[in-house]
């Protein structure tokens, strides 16, 4: 929790809850069904904003927040806060599993890098302590250089053996990083805490992230109590928010990489996962109205290029560019500024990052996977900060990859050419 400080500023917001009018509208609907005594009508019907969504468990915690605090904002934060904080655990245990599986060491360092990025991201501290990625980027050159100076007494590219290959080499690997750098300090989360409604996403990521750390690894242990436990975990993130619908097919595939072909064991998976969202997709179709209410027509974007285009930006980020050179062109004037040179750079840059995904792809898939899936649905509604959230999960881990392989390359180019990888000679 050490690590959550910098949302303290979050926690101890003055604002009153009502001031923002989804929360107030919330605190109606669990003052008007009779506080805990009414809980049980947020099982059986719509939740506590009533726009057409079936989220009991979300209500529900809302409710014991209510009944805990009243209309105390910090309580309702703080709770935030501690559902933060097991997503960051969550990440941390999950991730230590992960690197094990695919052979990284250290696997717990690693591990703590993708929980530590997260709650910086997620708490808001990459966004109110602003840190230049080129400085960041610089640094590392500068350490790796000394550090490479003081075990060889002598810089590489003195060598003679240090030839075209490895200048392209070294390019690689600073383009890598400066991307893992760049996405990794990028995010813009302001209000994860603070901001009441964003309990959905909260619950429905911690929720998630349990239930593939309980399902992969009781595949793996071929353990069933581990296995029912992720099976409830899921349940309960789909019963927090819609949006871990879209962990199914990477479950049921992880379920088959997991097992090795044992058709027992990947199907006995297949049909619980099957079975959860089943269960969900009966009560929710049951319960709530199946027409799109206005809330959610509101929310859909009108045309397909934008979300086509969100959703590349996500995972291939010079996509972003688009944009950009169909309003400037490729006319000669426009390469008299600087704004197109520094484009096409991040772009030559980008290069980095698609040689290590490919020659690591069997490292990159999972992160890479759950980014995309997550995102993919929300790419077509106009954008609200904890629809990232999820995702995000997936996105930083894939960044703090990137980070830890384009540090390796570049020490492995300082490195005498027999301890390099055949392709990297």
């Amino acid at each position: 929790m050490l690590l959550h400080l910098s949302a303290l500023s979050q926690l101890l917001d003055s604002s009153p809850l009502r001031a923002d009018s989804d929360t107030a509208v919330m605190l109606d609907a669990i003052r008007n069904a009779g506080g805990l005594a009414g809980a049980g009508r947020w099982l059986v019907g719509d939740w506590l904003l009533e726009n057409g969504f079936y989220r009991p468990i979300s209500s529900l915690s809302l409710t014991l927040d209510y009944a805990f605090y009243g209309e105390r904002a910090w309580g309702f934060r703080l709770t935030n806060l501690l559902l933060l904080g097991a997503i960051s655990f969550g990440i941390f245990t999950l991730g230590t599993w992960f690197n094990r599986r695919v052979g990284l060491e250290p696997s717990e360092v690693l591990a703590f890098g993708y929980a530590l990025l997260f709650t910086q991201q997620t708490t808001g501290a990459t966004a109110r302590f602003y840190l230049p990625d080129w400085l960041v980027v610089l640094g590392v050159l500068a350490g790796t250089t000394v550090w490479v100076f003081r075990q060889r007494g002598s810089l590489p590219f003195q060598s003679a053996q240090w030839g075209r290959r490895e200048w392209w080499m070294l390019l690689l690997g600073i383009g890598a990083l400066y991307w893992g750098v760049s996405r990794g300090l990028g995010a813009d989360y302001v209000r994860m805490v603070s901001w009441v409604p964003s309990r959905t996403a909260l619950l429905g990521t911690v929720f998630s992230v349990w239930a593939t750390y309980w399902l992969f690894t009781g595949l793996e242990q071929r353990s069933h109590w581990r296995l029912m436990l992720g099976a409830l975990a899921y349940l309960l993130a789909l019963g927090s928010y819609e949006q871990p619908i879209m962990l199914m097919p990477l479950l049921m595939v992880g379920a088959w990489v997991i097992a090795q072909g044992d058709y027992k064991r990947v199907l006995g998976t297949v049909a619980l996962v099957g079975g959860v969202v089943l269960v969900y997709a009966v009560l929710r179709v049951s319960l709530v109205t199946t027409e799109p209410t206005t809330y959610q027509r509101q929310q859909m974007r009108s045309s397909l290029q934008g979300p086509v285009l969100d959703l590349l930006t996500e995972l291939v980020p010079p996509a972003g560019q688009w944009s950009y050179w169909q309003s400037v062109g490729f006319q000669p004037e426009v390469f008299l500024f600087a704004e197109p040179w520094r484009n096409l750079l991040l772009v030559a840059f980008f290069g980095g990052v698609v040689y290590l995904v490919w020659r690591n792809w069997r490292t990159f898939a999972l992160p890479l996977t759950w980014h995309g899936l997550t995102y993919l649905p929300m790419a077509f509604l106009h954008p609200f900060e904890h629809y990232r959230l999820l995702p995000q999960v997936g996105k930083t881990a894939f960044d703090v990859l990137l980070i830890g392989f384009a540090i390796g390359l570049l020490y492995r180019l300082g490195q005498p050419q027999d301890s390099l990888e055949p392709s990297e000679r």
